[in-house]
């Protein structure tokens, strides 16, 4: 708590003291979240976020968080509940020379989403560039002011050719790690998209993938899939989410139905040999609507479900998220409850 107030009053400082405030109406907008969950015990997480609009294209931003805590939060005294700085930046919106493109600039703490492969939540310090358009070309970058803990720097160049045929290259040098990926996405028919990817560690390992999915009717697509992802490409900004990036070799095949009221969605890897499958249906009852949800996996070279967890939903119209959940393997149940308000 003690790092929290010199930041408010270092961010209350530079908007009060700022000519350009001093002459615009300030604009706040912001979030606060925060989630409780009940598994094995209790834990919890919180998030504010500020954002000031300064005027002249010109933004101010604050993030407060907390790390996961045991219940209950104030075990440790009151401190124990310990709600840190996570972001403090500038943003700006133009250009350098009248008359040129405008991007956006950044300044301070930097959250980058290049590339699920190689540049996938880069925390950092520094400054970026972004979303600076020329024609059909659109490049961006960032740079760690941090050299001694975090000497990140990446950047990508964005192309869209022709309607419904997109291209990008991504770059990210990470201490002595070098990285790069180029990733497509092409609409061949109305319905029907492809895309894939390929990425490489100088003089290290490298993986691709390619996906394509189709709207067979309405109510009905159907996916497939190829991938090689070996094990020994890892680079350090990697996409750690294992349900977006998996490693393995092999096909991949899926769909998904919507019919009479239910959402049934199978998925079948053959580099791993499991198969994820869901169903869903939202029930109304007394004018509230509950979202139900059976979903599970099964390995099948050993011929055993990895996981079955049955769930009930539902939002308040108070903002206020439930969700009450079943694991039928592991015989435990999970209560989560949520509370978001913008403004």
């Amino acid at each position: 708590m003690k790092r929290i107030v010199p930041s408010l009053l270092a961010l209350l400082m530079l908007i009060t003291l700022s000519p350009v405030v001093m002459a615009a109406n300030m604009d706040f907008t912001g979030k606060i979240s925060t989630d409780v969950e009940y598994k094995e015990n209790f834990g919890g997480t919180s998030e504010i976020e500020l954002s000031a609009n300064l005027g002249n294209d010109l933004k101010a931003g604050l993030s407060l968080g907390s790390k996961e805590q045991a219940f209950p939060w104030d075990q440790e005294g009151p401190e124990g509940w310990p709600l840190t700085v996570k972001g403090l930046w500038l943003e700006t919106n133009g250009a350098i020379i009248p008359g040129t493109p405008e991007f956006t600039t950044r300044i301070g703490t930097l959250n980058v989403n290049y590339s699920d492969f190689i540049a996938k939540g880069i925390k950092t310090t520094g400054i970026s560039m972004d979303q600076l358009t020329m024609g059909p070309v659109t490049i961006g970058g960032y740079y760690s002011l941090d050299q001694e803990q975090n000497r990140d720097r990446g950047a990508y160049v964005s192309v869209k050719p022709l309607a419904g045929i997109e291209a990008q290259g991504t770059i990210v040098k990470a201490a002595d790690e070098l990285a790069y990926a180029l990733s497509t996405t092409v609409q061949p028919i109305e319905g029907a998209e492809v895309a894939g990817t390929y990425a490489a560690i100088h003089e290290g390992a490298k993986a691709y993938r390619v996906n394509g999915n189709y709207q067979v009717v309405e109510g009905l697509e159907v996916r497939a899939g190829y991938q090689d992802v070996p094990s020994a490409f890892s680079p350090q900004h990697m996409n750690n989410d294992r349900d977006v990036l998996v490693y393995g070799t092999g096909f991949t095949v899926g769909a998904t139905a919507n019919q009479y009221g239910f959402e049934v969605t199978a998925d079948y890897a053959d580099y791993d040999k499991t198969v994820d499958y869901s169903v869903a249906r939202t029930i109304s009852l007394a004018g509230m609507d509950f979202n139900t949800k059976l979903a599970g996996d099964y390995d099948f070279d050993g011929a055993e479900a990895n996981k079955l967890e049955a769930t009930v939903a539902y939002n308040a119209p108070n903002g206020l998220e439930l969700s009450v959940g079943y694991d039928l393997i592991a015989n435990q149940p999970k209560v989560t409850a949520g509370l978001e308000l913008q403004f």
